[in-house]
């Protein structure tokens, strides 16, 4: 009897020592979570080390480290965000998109994977996409301007214009102090042809940011549409000492739209021998650019340099055979010189060009009835008023022949 109870003792001894052994449910999850702690902590070093050499350029290095924190903590969003942007750096879009759609999958309220997301979908030309992504980008994160800017550059490069001002007004106060705010403003002005408010867009811009990439050159473009003659030549006389300080005693490579602006203010303003003399700077500059020529042309012909004017316009047929300016110009040359028989030939050469060119025809029809022939003189003229009936020069020139 003694012996079977110390059996019954000893079988519940043991019973017991297994159950004191055995792991408890609060001891796998205390050790689950201090495993899960020294996978993140060691992942963060991977992390930073990840992020030190990409910001170094060193792909490869920044890709190996990030993959072995993702390796060991893969829900971390931010991990999975700088993969993306190793791999766009890399142009590896493909997987950019896929490191940047598990990122947002991971934290849905982190804002970078949607904007270098949209990136991605921008360079494939995907505006509409884009322009989702740096959107939800820019609510998630208000404070970061940059993701503002690139919705609103999406939206003014679909010609979304009144969507971009709205974007951007409301922000305006908050982003006072920041260039391309404005200048983006002033683009969507320009773009609906309001060039006064462009123009004064662009103006604050350069007050500060005066070194803004092609900015001063906008604002060139935006005085002249706008009719501000004066502006536009002391402000493309300003690009133009910009470029020759910044050269350092080099040759200046003075841009062709800031040549262009300033010859055209100068011939705005009347100021034609001025005029003359930076178009001739142009075509050195640009010896291809057949506008050019045709300013130089024109400019030459108003101040009468009549030899400069038939080289320009020689140089103007050769460069656009098509293009019917050049052989208008050259019946202005001859007709300058009092051969009228040579400049209705010219005339007639420019109309053959482009049957449709009001200013071509007018030319002709002047040159006609200059030569006496007055009925084929109010043919032409006629036929260029039915052509644009709103044209001022085909009126006042109809008009000039019918009252002789």
């Amino acid at each position: 009897m003694r012996s079977l109870k110390s059996l019954s003792f000893l079988s519940l001894t043991a019973v017991l020592a297994l159950t004191a052994c055995a792991p408890r449910t609060s001891g796998i999850e205390a050790r689950r979570e201090a495993d899960e702690r020294f996978r993140r902590t060691t992942s963060l070093v991977n992390f930073d080390q990840a992020k030190q050499a990409f910001e170094t350029g060193e792909l490869d290095k920044a890709r190996k480290e990030v993959e072995s924190a993702i390796a060991r903590s893969d829900k971390e969003a931010k991990y999975w965000s700088l993969l993306g942007r190793i791999e766009l750096e890399a142009k590896h879009l493909e997987r950019a998109l896929t490191a940047f759609g598990k990122a947002i999958e991971n934290d849905p309220s982190l804002a970078e994977p949607y904007y270098f997301r949209g990136i991605v979908h921008q360079r494939w030309n995907d505006l509409v996409k884009a322009s989702e992504d740096y959107l939800k980008a820019s609510e998630l994160a208000p404070e970061k301007v940059a993701y503002l800017l690139a919705a609103a550059e999406v939206m003014i490069a679909q010609r979304e214009l009144d969507e971009a001002r709205m974007l951007l007004l409301p922000k305006l106060a908050q982003f006072e102090h920041n260039a391309a705010m404005h200048e983006l403003l002033g683009d969507v002005s320009f773009l609906k042809n309001d060039d006064a408010s462009a123009a004064r867009s662009y103006e604050r811009a350069l007050v500060i940011d005066a070194e803004a990439p092609l900015l001063a050159e906008k604002l060139v473009s935006a005085y002249f549409r706008a009719g501000e003659w004066q502006r536009c030549l002391d402000a493309a006389r300003r690009q133009r000492a910009i470029v020759a300080k910044e050269a350092n005693g080099r040759r200046a490579e003075i841009p062709n739209e800031v040549y262009r602006h300033e010859g055209r203010a100068l011939t705005m303003l009347g100021r034609m021998a001025e005029a003359r003399a930076v178009f001739v700077e142009e075509t050195r500059a640009y010896p291809e650019d057949a506008e050019a020529w045709r300013d130089l042309a024109t400019a030459a012909l108003s101040s009468g340099d009549l030899a400069r004017a038939e080289q320009a316009a020689e140089r103007l047929v050769a460069l656009k055979a098509s293009d019917s300016r050049g052989y208008t110009l050259r019946g202005m040359v001859a007709e300058g010189r009092g051969r009228t028989d040579e400049a209705i030939r010219w005339h007639r050469l420019a109309v053959a060009k482009s049957p449709k060119d009001v200013e071509a025809l007018v030319a002709l029809g002047l040159a006609l009835e200059s030569a006496g022939k007055r009925q084929e003189s109010l043919k032409v003229l006629g036929e260029a008023m039915k052509l644009d009936p709103s044209s001022v020069i085909a009126r006042r020139a109809f008009a000039g022949v019918t009252n002789d």
